[in-house]
């Protein structure tokens, strides 16, 4: 543990999908050591694109190892959501202040938000009623890691000593996806609040080989983006801004509820529907 961790600083809990050894999750913590406690919990290997799947009907594994003297750093043979509910059942006698997800070096804006680990485990931790986060780097500003590591931790600060009352109703709450763009920090245009986009990916298989005479294929694609606002989050990226969407569990599709009342006579079978 370093010798910078002291009962009088917050604590958190910091996780990632890349894995423990990922450049992004240690400077992160390098980052964040010199105003928070950091307690690390993270994948044994990389995680990428597991969403929120945990680990069920089988064992998980842990081992805390002899980190490079940040902090305690624990490694969990499981997904992102392992880690934190891991972490948040069995390692904590008290719960952290807040749940960190990254740094993830790839943008998590548009429905990469679905597929991503590191918004997975920001999730998780928000279902415990814990004010969480995911921060993401566009991976050609990985040159700039540093810096955006170093504005995380000035925005967890800030966060912190804010009204974290919104973030912190169980089952009810909200959580945030925090993305930076490609461009030189002096370059970027500041931060925007933006709406989570519909930006996707257009996947195709594309073979690559062959063992023992089953075909091996490669998942491949290009994002494409279907709004042109900077008030969504892919758009405003793509043009230099710090993206900060807020997210939420509710996926319920209000805008179809009078239709589908109309049509659940269909499952009745018959007899009179209630409700």
């Amino acid at each position: 543990m370093s010798d910078k961790s002291s009962p009088k600083r917050s604590t958190i809990l910091l996780t990632n999908d890349d894995g423990y050894r990922a450049p992004g999750i240690r400077a992160l913590a390098a980052a964040l050591v010199d105003s928070f406690n950091v307690i690390i919990v993270a994948p044994e290997e990389e995680q990428s694109g597991v969403s929120h799947s945990f680990t069920y009907r089988r064992e998980i594994r842990c081992r805390e190892i002899l980190s490079d003297g940040l902090c305690k750093t624990m490694v969990v043979s499981g997904t992102p959501v392992d880690c934190v509910k891991f972490a948040l059942s069995a390692v904590f006698s008290t719960l952290p202040v807040l749940v960190v997800s990254g740094m993830n070096v790839g943008e998590n804006t548009g429905i990469s938000g679905f597929y991503s680990g590191t918004v997975g485990a920001a999730r998780e931790g928000a279902f415990w009623g814990i004010p969480s986060v995911a921060f993401s780097l566009s991976t050609e500003g990985s040159a700039h890691l540093d810096h955006w590591c170093a504005t995380a931790s000035d925005f967890l600060t800030t966060w912190e000593q804010s009204n974290l009352t919104p973030f912190k109703e169980k089952g009810k709450a909200v959580f945030l996806n925090v993305n930076f763009p490609r461009v030189n920090p002096a370059k970027a245009r500041g931060a925007k609040v933006t709406r989570q986009s519909m930006a996707y990916f257009s996947d195709r298989y594309v073979p690559v080989g062959s063992i023992a005479g089953e075909t091996l294929y490669e998942l491949k694609g290009e994002k494409r983006d279907i709004e042109e606002s900077d008030d969504f989050d892919s758009c405003a990226i793509n043009n230099g801004w710090i993206t900060i969407t807020p997210l939420h569990f509710d996926a319920t599709a209000d805008a179809v509820i009078e239709m589908t009342e109309e049509m659940k006579s269909t499952l009745c079978a018959g007899k009179e529907c209630m409700g």
